[in-house]
């Protein structure tokens, strides 16, 4: 059997949904051939996927222009979408060609609208995994009758199926929609001792760092920062990480007391996955913001803090609110990778 996979390349969410479900398929039927259509680095995707795979790496959709992890450029995003979509069927065309030569069973997408009419032309079915959608972050911003919007509902509307784990928008465009449970990576382990006191992880994703006083960590003595890339001059207490092959940052998260992030669903997944309490900076920008602040305010332990607090570096009462938070993380039960990989077989073999 071969699957053709389109992944986001706006930050790393998309991938953590999607990583999971296609391990688990692997694991299932190891005989299936994967094309794996993503512009994330290769090591990333090396790094997730247990298996090997054909790699296509040109960009499969536009997404959000992002200043930073925490702050959008809606008028540049709008200004580039517009531009994408105006060639939107020159795009689907360039797909049907791709696929054709790899010959697909099935086509994944989280959530290149690419993908669902390059299968519908094919014949094959078009399957979606997400938690937000190209065609409702957009609705946020233009008017239902903006060609933009258009193009994406023509696009989207010929998916056959969208599964959608917790978290996720209200994604009406889909004419079919199943509810999965919650997909994220578990930890491997790892030899990592943290020294006497707290230890915070401070990761953002795939998108640039927001800038902040890295100086003032230095005057929350009893935390230990865990920073990607951190510079020399830090602080004593921030400690320089890399990820890798061997390390992600899933793996981390065990031994930490909390982690300092943006609401994206990757890092709030992996959170869940290992119970792990939020310190989240505010992305008012984002349309999705909302929705993932009610979980953030209501079900999971976790304490907002607001841009000038986080650039300022002035984490210390946050931190401490999210660690003596009284919520808890809902129970998982079933894995959503294995119950998104059952319904994908079902639609391979039925």
């Amino acid at each position: 059997m071969n699957i053709a996979v389109y992944i986001s390349g706006h930050g790393f969410g998309h991938l953590a949904q999607t990583a999971p479900v296609l391990n688990q398929l692997y694991q299932s039927r190891p005989t299936c051939r994967f094309l794996v259509r993503c512009s994330l680095p290769a090591v990333e995707l090396r790094a997730r996927l247990h298996f090997d795979f054909e790699l296509e790496s040109e960009p499969v959709d536009l997404g959000v222009i992002q200043k930073s992890a925490i702050e959008e450029d809606q008028e540049e995003s709008i200004t580039q979408m517009r531009a994408w979509t105006a060639d939107l069927d020159a795009r689907i065309d360039r797909e049907i060609t791709l696929l054709k030569a790899f010959k697909p069973d099935l086509v994944l997408s989280d959530i290149s609208p690419l993908a669902f009419p390059a299968a519908r032309a094919l014949a094959v079915p078009g399957i979606g995994l997400a938690t937000l959608d190209w065609h409702t972050i957009y609705s946020h911003w233009l008017d239902a009758n903006d060609p933009v919007i258009q193009a994406l509902k023509r696009a989207y509307e010929v998916c056959d199926l969208l599964l959608s784990p917790p978290m996720a928008m209200d994604m009406p465009v889909f004419p079919l929609r199943q509810s999965i449970p919650l997909i994220a990576a578990y930890p491997d382990w790892v030899d990592f001792v943290a020294r006497e006191g707290r230890c915070a992880l401070v990761i953002f994703g795939g998108s640039s760092q927001p800038p902040y006083d890295l100086s003032a960590l230095g005057k929350m003595s009893d935390w230990l920062f865990l920073i990607p890339g951190a510079p020399e001059h830090a602080p004593d207490n921030v400690h320089s990480i890399s990820f890798s092959n061997s390390l992600k940052a899933v793996d981390l998260m065990p031994h930490v007391d909390a982690v300092v992030c943006k609401p994206g669903y990757g890092i709030l997944a992996e959170c869940w996955r290992t119970g792990r309490p939020m310190v989240w900076v505010e992305r008012p920008d984002f349309p999705e913001y909302p929705m993932l602040k009610r979980w953030l305010d209501e079900v999971f332990p976790s304490q907002g803090m607001s841009r000038s607090d986080f650039q300022s570096g002035n984490w210390l009462a946050m931190l401490e609110g999210a660690v003596a938070s009284t919520r808890e993380f809902p129970e998982l039960d079933r894995d959503g990778a294995e119950v998104a990989s059952d319904t994908i077989i079902s639609l391979l073999e039925g």
